[in-house]
């Protein structure tokens, strides 16, 4: 095999594996999208759930009057 032959040989397993580890992280970088969509959707309702409980009841509006004995 000549030198040229053989520099070819090798750009075209470098580029090989580079597409290999393109897709992999292609791949890994879809994954960590899905998991931060179904984080924010997470932190969205918690954050919803808690502004809910931060308000009073319907019912707790009023000041409640001071016991008779005062």
């Amino acid at each position: 095999m000549n030198e040229t032959t053989q520099r070819l040989d090798d750009l075209e397993m470098k580029v090989a594996f580079q597409e290999d580890t393109i897709n992999t992280l292609s791949d890994e970088i879809a994954l960590l999208n899905e998991l931060i969509d179904r984080q924010r959707t997470q932190l969205e309702y918690l954050a919803t759930r808690l502004g809910e409980m931060s308000q009073p009841p319907l019912g707790a509006q009023t000041p409640e009057p001071p016991p008779p004995h005062y």
